[in-house]
């Protein structure tokens, strides 16, 4: 083990890490980062005061009718999350002018914890526990909509339907669809979508404005990020979308903020006040080797169960 004197927090390295995207995890377009001081603390849960009518009317010489918020307290707490990767030395003395290995370094630990992140939020959205039961739609079961890969299924009234139930029941406007690519797959030619604008169009596939528009939504984000089900070295890698066959209408704020309703958010603690995301380097004698290590501390938690509908296995995909 490196002793502390030998390990530092590399700035030009975090930073690389901070910027490093990978544009098919949509995670953080979903849970909206909040930086937080501490590793877990309580924050406030307001209650429907702003749907109650009070009695304000008040006689000559009286006080004023006196209401106050109904608030609970929720919690969250940050886990660590670290990938570490060595360089040899034989790796850095042959290494070609302009090839900087320890930033390729950087880049691979911080995709394979940024890849756990999006497998982490999809198992979030896509848990019927954490919604409201009766926003929680299984498709194709009885008393439920059909899946939209049927035929005679009808994705714009189902997203109308959910819309407007979640308004009556909270207030909110959901302006968000969540989908894996076979979804949008599915979407692009639902006969329904496509006889919205077959007057002015004669395409047979329709595109994301267009599937914006007949579904009423502001956003489109699609889940086409794929993760293995090989667990060791060797074993054949039989990939499969981490967002799987269902589509989630939540609600996302532009921006995180006090009494901002969304989904939830992405709670990222600033350890020891380097920030939420640090890459740490140090000389291994043992190995002849540069370790490079890549951490970040976060808790992706969904914050209102009103804040959005699941539609749990809305699709048959198209490839079977």
């Amino acid at each position: 083990m490196p002793n502390t004197q030998s390990v530092h927090i590399d700035k030009v390295l975090s930073n690389i890490s901070i910027g490093y995207s990978n544009e098919n995890y949509i995670a953080d377009k979903i849970f909206l980062p909040v930086p937080v001081k501490k590793q877990s603390d309580k924050y406030y849960v307001f209650g429907m005061e702003m749907f109650r009518q009070h009695e304000d009317a008040r006689a000559p010489g009286t006080e004023a009718n006196e209401i106050t918020w109904e608030k609970s307290l929720d919690q969250y707490f940050c886990d660590g999350h670290a990938l570490k990767t060595p360089i040899a030395i034989e790796e850095t003395q042959n290494c070609d002018d302009g090839f900087d290995l320890e930033e390729e370094g950087t880049v691979l630990v911080t995709e394979g914890i940024l890849l756990n992140k999006e497998i982490d939020a999809a198992s979030s959205l896509l848990n019927a526990s954490n919604y409201s039961p009766d926003l929680v739609f299984s498709m194709g079961a009885v008393n439920n909509p059909l899946k939209w890969s049927a035929a005679n299924s009808d994705p714009v009234m189902d997203i109308l339907k959910a819309k407007e139930l979640t308004h009556k029941k909270s207030g909110i406007r959901l302006n968000t669809l969540v989908v894996s690519e076979p979804v949008l797959n599915v979407l692009k030619v639902h006969p329904k979508i496509l006889a919205i604008f077959s007057g002015i169009s004669s395409v047979s596939i329709a595109s994301m404005e267009q599937i914006k528009l007949a579904l009423g939504v502001d956003n489109i984000l699609v889940g086409s990020a794929l993760k293995s089900g090989a667990l060791n070295p060797g074993q054949a890698d039989a990939l499969g979308y981490i967002w799987g066959n269902s589509a989630v209408l939540c609600y996302i704020p532009s921006r995180p903020g006090p009494k901002i309703q969304a989904i939830g958010y992405s709670f990222m603690w600033d350890k020891e006040g380097n920030g939420p995301v640090q890459v740490r380097k140090w000389w291994n004698q043992d190995r002849k080797a540069t370790m490079i290590e890549a951490e970040r501390w976060y808790s992706q938690k969904i914050v209102s169960n009103v804040a959005g509908c699941l539609f749990a296995d809305a699709i048959v995909p198209i490839s079977g």
